[in-house]
């Protein structure tokens, strides 16, 4: 847990100091320039805003990885975190293993629905600032933008793919910097807490009704996020 705790306070430092939004040069210094000149400066200004904006998603993409995959452990931990499976049938009616046992609770109580929550806000979090990253892209590129989004996304795909259609049509939820890739980790989210071998449904208590109503909302934003049109059409 004090990894994890530690993982996600990165993950929070690392959002908070690094923006979503940068401005193009080109845009900003205009000029004088023939259609020629201006085909060629445009160009080396869109590699550039997307190696920019690569940079950018590289660093939130490790630090939410990091925190993600530290607080899925403590959640999905064999036999349920701080649950003693080694206590034998003869130990678990003793005065010594009952108190064990009602602290052991208590800390899963106090800390399990944190936890969750805590990795709800890392994958939800990562989702928002990466759509500011289309949003920023569209406001300065207009109709050009999903082609650099695009782009942009595929280099983030680890999946094994053939056909370059497959990639465009994918990659808005197999992408680390695409938004819907993290909405999609967060609406995964119901599926673990839901597996009973987790033990989490039984402490997450009256927090149950917060979970399910995040989870709807990760609903309609995945949908947003991965469909094309609702996607790039701001």
């Amino acid at each position: 847990f004090l990894n994890a705790h530690t993982m996600y306070a990165q993950f929070l430092d690392v959002i908070a100091n690094t923006s979503p939004s940068h401005s193009s040069k080109s845009k900003m210094a205009g000029g004088t320039q023939n259609e020629f000149e201006k085909g060629i400066a445009d160009k080396m200004e869109r590699n550039a805003f997307r190696q920019k904006k690569s940079g950018l998603c590289k660093i939130i993409a490790k630090a939410a990885t990091r925190a993600s995959d530290a607080l899925m452990e403590v959640i999905s931990f064999s036999g349920g975190w701080l649950i003693d499976e080694n206590v034998s049938l003869s130990e678990e009616d003793t005065e010594e293993a009952q108190s064990r046992s009602h602290e052991m609770n208590a800390i899963r109580s106090t800390f399990l629905p944190k936890v969750v929550f805590m990795l709800y806000e890392v994958l939800d979090k990562t989702a928002s600032w990466l759509e500011q990253v289309v949003y920023d892209t569209l406001i300065q590129f207009g109709s050009g933008s999903e082609d650099m989004l695009l782009a942009l996304f595929s280099t983030f795909d680890e999946s094994d793919r053939s056909n370059d259609d497959d990639v465009t049509m994918d990659v808005l939820t197999t992408s680390l910097a695409a938004p819907g890739f993290w909405h999609s980790k967060a609406l995964s989210l119901a599926s673990v807490i839901g597996n009973d071998a987790n033990m989490i449904n039984q402490v997450l208590g009256s927090d149950m009704e917060r979970f399910q109503t995040s989870i709807a909302e990760s609903h309609v934003k995945l949908g947003r996020c991965s469909n094309r049109d609702s996607l790039f059409d701001r």
